[in-house]
């Protein structure tokens, strides 16, 4: 997740919009509007001097329909009730996305897909040293809550069932390191029940690294110091994260692959599709019973602990010191949880292209929670209705964008990415015409943050720039290099979000767009993450919920009605050939010497950097032109670009994952790898033989991308 009113698009009132909209009223089905706008004409990049003026219009048009009110008025009712996929929560809220698209005058679609996943049927944690003491494994209601019989307790998706007990021992994150740390010092996880906090790693790289020390059991909790009280207020008197706070989430092995577990890499609409068996999926291997608890319940285990003290480093912010175990402390878990393939719903809207029906746009957020899910992710899929709602209003004047528009609220995410990964995958031959994906996961907040391939680094700087920021005199990208001392950070993608299907598999470019408030982990998977939270702290005005519609409309409308497409490779060749020159060092520093000699590839990323930059030139005097047919042919250019640097035998021990530029690392699940066929192959399985296989792989890839830029004749 990532995290005034805008002066210039507020002040678009609703009689300004019935006197622009009565423009498009005259104009044909086309929607070319009759006379040209009277300010805003400078150009947009990708668009020619007369798009540009008609796309301001549409911009300014749509801009005026994203309000605070029906921002609020959407959380409060689609939050109303907890929605954890495949429940009947998730079903009602499915219903009322669908109604409120069709408010707006769209043609929603309801889409099933099948999904292996888990719920907790029986959830017992029981203290048995020092004392005996049966620990909390749910939060305590408070008055708002509603329906909060149907919140499930404390549950890691997809961890397997287990009745164990023994000694606790601490270890920090549980990352492979903290592991390692504890092995040296001679502390000894084989047979105990390892308990680690919350951050840096994702969830599901605790248990697979405790389980390889030979733990029976993970307990996970959520440390004051990363997002309690050592942070500020607790909820419901501040943001951060109260003692009863639990934050579920999926174990499931996304940086193997992402979807359905049992279909990984064919889509799953149907109860008799093709499945592995569980004891076959990746996702499923390698795991011990784990259970999320409350720092709150996790404090009596921890102050009993005895062993050596930890290290500064690992001290949390509970009131004593912290040591490892093992010794003092033991506990009992029994978890029992039900796995079956169940029923989840993608809603899709689509909006044909009036001029390339066959390339799409697809902007998409999940609709499904742990609890409420105000923030993660209602945040995200109001703004997409927020959009709907607005494009709906265009398209009752005669508007049509070129290219096909999709907007989509995904199930499943929380489970590993199910909805979008078997959309993606049903659609695969249709996402080779898809322009670019765009999500959003959390946008509802003051501080604006942005993942992207390199090829829509400047297309999400333009949009920023386009939208004024609440709290603010100037536009989102003030705001954004304000909070950055002065700099505009762009994320690398990498995993934990439902662009992964489209970009690290299928090869369709991608941004990741959102905003988020201080205090957002605080609600992290919790309970707390509900209306009263967003309406008290995330976003009391709700208008960052409107500035993200409007800002992520925006970037969608170019990427639709663009002339060429604004992708662009140049800073992306760049930026690869500084990673294969940084790989090179790394082997010097790790091996002493270099074992795979990537030279041709930084010579051949150059080159393809010079290709970009011709295209680049070529496009501006299309553009300049108003060549249609060079249009044609440089948009086929560079919607094929991204996909030449996949690779179709996938990633080392990963195959599902095809990018050779991106993937979630192995080590850390969410944060970006990059080279990840080099740097897996020889850093994680030394395995310098499959390194040079990589290396040959993506040398080919770098110079289909050259290739491709490369107008014919031009050698």
């Amino acid at each position: 997740m990532f995290r005034s009113r805008t002066p210039a698009l507020a002040a678009l009132s609703a009689a300004a919009v019935t006197l622009a909209a009565a423009t498009l009223d005259a104009a044909p089905a086309t929607a070319q509007p009759t006379a040209a706008p009277t300010t805003g004409n400078d150009p947009i990049a990708g668009f020619t001097a007369q798009s540009s003026r008609w796309q301001r219009q549409y911009e300014k048009l749509f801009s005026a329909i994203p309000s605070p009110a029906k921002a609020r008025s959407l959380d409060a009712e689609l939050s109303s009730e907890p929605a954890v996929t495949t429940t009947t929560g998730d079903w009602h809220r499915v219903r009322r996305i669908v109604k409120q698209f069709a408010s707006y005058g769209l043609k929603p679609q309801i889409r099933t897909y099948y999904a292996y996943t888990s719920l907790p049927k029986k959830v017992s944690l029981q203290m048995t040293a020092p004392q005996s003491a049966t620990l909390p494994v749910k939060e305590k209601q408070r008055p708002w809550q509603k329906h909060f019989d149907e919140v499930i307790p404390a549950h890691n998706g997809l961890s397997p069932s287990g009745d164990v007990q023994g000694d606790v021992v601490y270890a920090n994150y549980g990352r492979p390191q903290d592991f390692e740390q504890l092995a040296k010092a001679g502390v000894s996880v084989k047979d105990k029940i390892v308990l680690v906090r919350y951050g840096q790693v994702f969830r599901g790289i605790k248990p697979r690294d405790a389980a390889r020390y030979g733990a029976k059991g993970v307990l996970i909790y959520s440390d004051p110091a990363d997002d309690g009280f050592g942070r500020g207020p607790v909820y419901p008197d501040g943001p951060w994260r109260a003692s009863d706070g639990i934050q579920r989430g999926s174990v499931a092995q996304i940086q193997l692959a992402s979807g359905d577990p049992l279909t990984p890499g064919w889509s799953d609409d149907s109860p008799k599709a093709r499945r592995l068996k569980p004891s076959e999926a990746p996702m499923l291997q390698g795991l011990v019973p784990t259970l999320p608890i409350s720092y709150g319940a996790a404090e009596p285990l921890l102050r009993s602990l005895t062993g050596a003290q930890a290290p500064k480093d690992w001290q949390g912010g509970l009131p004593f010191t912290y040591r490892l175990g093992p010794g003092g402390t033991k506990v009992h878990l029994d978890l029992e949880n039900t796995f079956q393939v169940r029923k989840l719903w993608d809603v899709t809207v689509t909006i044909p292209g009036s001029e390339r029906p066959d390339q799409e746009v697809v902007l998409g957020a999940h609709h499904d929670a742990w609890v409420y899910g105000s923030d993660d992710n209602l945040s995200g899929t109001e703004n997409v209705l927020q959009i709907g709602r607005a494009l709906g209003t265009l398209l009752k004047q005669g508007w049509r964008p070129k290219r096909t528009v999709v907007l989509a609220t995904w199930d499943g995410e929380e489970y590993g990415l199910f909805g979008s990964t078997e959309y993606a995958e049903q659609q695969g031959e249709r996402l080779r015409n898809a322009v670019a994906y765009v999500n959003m996961d959390g946008a509802g907040g003051s501080q604006f943050g942005a993942e992207a391939t390199p090829a829509l680094d400047q297309s999400v700087i333009d949009a920023a720039k386009e939208v004024a920021w609440p709290g603010t005199d100037g536009t989102a990208y003030d705001a954004w290099k304000a909070q950055n001392g002065g700099k505009t950070p762009i994320d690398r993608i990498g995993g934990g979000s439902d662009f992964q299907a489209f970009f690290q598999r299928y090869g369709v470019p991608a941004m990741n767009l959102g905003s988020s408030s201080p205090g957002s982990s605080g609600n992290y998977h919790c309970s707390c993450d509900d209306f009263y939270w967003m309406s008290h702290f995330g976003d009391p005005t709700w208008e960052y919920h409107a500035a993200m519609s409007r800002l992520v409309g925006i970037a969608t409308l170019r990427l639709a009605d663009a002339d060429v497409v604004a992708l662009r490779y140049s800073p992306y060749a760049a930026e690869t050939a500084q990673y294969l020159t940084a790989f090179t060092e790394q082997q010097r520093t790790r091996l002493g010497k270099v074992v795979v000699d990537v030279s041709r590839d930084i010579d051949q990323a150059k080159a393809w950097q010079k290709a970009a930059d011709a295209l680049q030139a070529r496009a501006q005097q299309a553009l300049g032109k108003g060549d249609t047919a060079e249009f044609r042919r440089l948009n086929a250019r560079l919607m094929q670009d991204e996909r030449d640097l996949l690779s179709q035998a996938g990633l080392p021990g990963r195959p599902w994952y095809r990018h050779q530029i991106y993937a979630p690392g192995m080590d850390t699940g969410y944060a970006t790898q990059r080279l990840p066929g080099l740097n897996d192959a020889l850093f994680l399985q030394n395995d310098p033989a499959t390194a040079k296989a990589y290396e040959a792989r993506l040398y080919s890839s770098l110079r289909a991308a050259t290739r491709t830029l490369t107008p014919e004749g031009d050698g």
